[in-house]
């Protein structure tokens, strides 16, 4: 039995091994602000779970994290539950429809598409809702695909279709966009089951509808946060006219910073002409019907959650390309019909120079991922280290320009530093600022961080102010994606004295 499954499906055996062997390193890395905060939350007893006003964000991911940290607190292991293993699944999940709806070969490109792609292999390490969701967004396509193509109706197919597609919306509230394209699909292309769809429609519906009113709070408290914190909607998300070019940017080079270089530039042309030749050459062949309708599905599925997302960030700024993560399948889906599609010996060959570019592509953004710690995330734990062996807990305070201590320092630090925060989001609210900082005269050292502090100090004040108690900077550190850390002491170091 052991050879018959390994004769029948070796290769994508291969390529989840390879997956799994490209999202171990990194796995065990810090967390950074997000996923900090993630934890943290999730560390909260049973009866807070569902207190996330602050977190626009849908339950699903605190509560397996709830239960998960029951087990271990290290950062592989959590990381695994709600990234990693979603990330695989979405692989394997992509071959099948691939293989269902193209061919077999489709599907294999798909699948190792997907398990090369630096992007994708840094959202499966991520402790935030993005492998999760796409990982529901991909299966859900394999019990609908059953259920369209049965005569009869089918109860396991379309209630296990609907559990999953209500596991999707209490994921990312991105999630629906993605659904609005099956429930369009079906009723254009498989009119026949739009009613067994209008009914799972409904239960879907009740079920999300006592999330509801946390939806509403949680929208409620961004828009205070937005007014608050001048600047915020920037870092959330990015310009209307840039958002798609960046989705498609980050979906072809991943973790790779996109500059307008001869690099860049060059190669993104190269893929948009040999896809457009196959696009053009192979249109006949795609117009035939069953070509079409898997043609129509996956084309769907990549460009309508996009434009919704697109025109719903004009009043909330959700557009990330992260956020759309369960795009990404259904773009490499499009790439591997392209490619394989044409019978013709040259358009095989430019088929497989597209699948060749864009792999060495993923390659290439692999190792800049794996080698460089700007391509990484911020790397608070070893930060954290590197203070406790310079700087003793009973002569140092940390200050925070931001409402409390921020989450990865609280992560790791678990309370053995005292801290200060300005306890606001903008520094400029903040009553009778000198007297609230006063406390730092009791302290041999105040470590202040320049994260975020564009945001929530963007006049420095906090630095003006240790000033004028007499601190002076004496050493400043300097962490890939945390920024400048500042020590200040009223005790000058000996050399600086001299």
């Amino acid at each position: 039995m052991v050879k018959r499954i390994w004769q029948q499906h070796s290769f994508i055996i291969l390529v989840l091994v390879l997956a799994l062997g490209l999202r171990l390193p990194q796995l065990n890395g810090s967390l950074w602000l997000d996923e900090a905060a993630q934890a943290l939350e999730s560390s909260r007893p049973w009866s807070q779970q569902l207190q996330i006003a602050a977190d626009f964000q849908p339950p699903l991911i605190h509560i397996l994290l709830f239960f998960a940290l029951k087990i271990s607190s290290a950062e592989w292991w959590l990381r695994t539950t709600v990234a990693l293993i979603p990330g695989l699944i979405t692989i394997w999940a992509s071959y099948e429809i691939g293989r269902k709806l193209i061919s077999k070969k489709a599907g294999l490109i798909t699948s190792l598409l997907l398990a090369t792609s630096s992007f994708h292999i840094f959202y499966s390490q991520e402790l935030r809702p993005y492998s999760l969701p796409t990982m529901w967004a991909v299966l859900s396509w394999l019990p609908l695909l059953k259920a369209v193509k049965l005569k009869r109706f089918s109860r396991l197919h379309w209630l296990g279709y609907t559990a999953i597609s209500l596991l999707g919306f209490y994921s990312s509230y991105l999630y629906p966009f993605f659904w609005i394209t099956q429930f369009i699909w079906v009723a254009w292309q498989q009119r026949h089951k739009l009613r067994e769809m209008i009914t799972s429609a409904f239960l879907i519906t009740l079920g999300f509808i006592p999330w509801l009113p946390s939806f509403l709070e949680q929208l409620r408290v961004g828009g205070t946060v937005r007014e608050r914190l001048p600047g915020w909607d920037k870092v959330v998300s990015i310009t209307q006219l840039k958002s798609p070019a960046l989705v498609v940017g980050k979906f072809i080079y991943g973790v790779m910073d996109i500059e307008l270089t001869s690099f860049f530039i060059t190669s993104f042309v190269l893929i948009a002409l040999i896809s457009s030749y196959l696009f053009f050459a192979n249109l006949v062949k795609i117009k035939k019907t069953k070509a079409l309708k898997s043609f129509i599905l996956i084309f769907s599925w990549m460009i309508i959650p996009l434009v919704l997302t697109w025109i719903v960030s004009f009043w909330i700024p959700v557009v990330r390309p992260k956020r759309v993560l369960f795009l990404l399948p259904a773009a490499y889906l499009f790439v591997s019909q392209i490619a394989t599609i044409g019978k013709k010996k040259i358009q095989q060959e430019w088929g497989m120079a597209l699948v060749s570019i864009l792999l060495l592509l993923n390659v290439w953004g692999v190792l800049q991922y794996h080698l460089n710690p700007n391509y990484q995330r911020e790397n608070w734990r070893s930060l954290h280290q590197e203070i406790m062996t310079t700087y003793s807990p009973s002569e140092t305070i940390f200050l925070f320009s931001y409402p409390n201590p921020f989450s990865p320092w609280r992560w790791y630090d678990q309370d053995l530093y005292p801290t200060l925060s300005t306890g606001k989001l903008y520094i400029k609210n903040v009553v009778q600022l000198s007297e609230k900082i006063k406390i730092v005269n009791d302290y041999r050292y105040v470590i202040l961080f320049d994260y975020l502090r564009d945001l929530t100090d963007p006049d420095d004040q906090l630095r003006t102010e240790l000033w004028s108690l007499g601190f002076h900077e004496i050493n400043t550190l300097d962490y890939p994606n945390v920024g400048f850390i500042r020590v200040f002491s009223k005790y000058k170091p000996m050399a600086a004295q001299l």
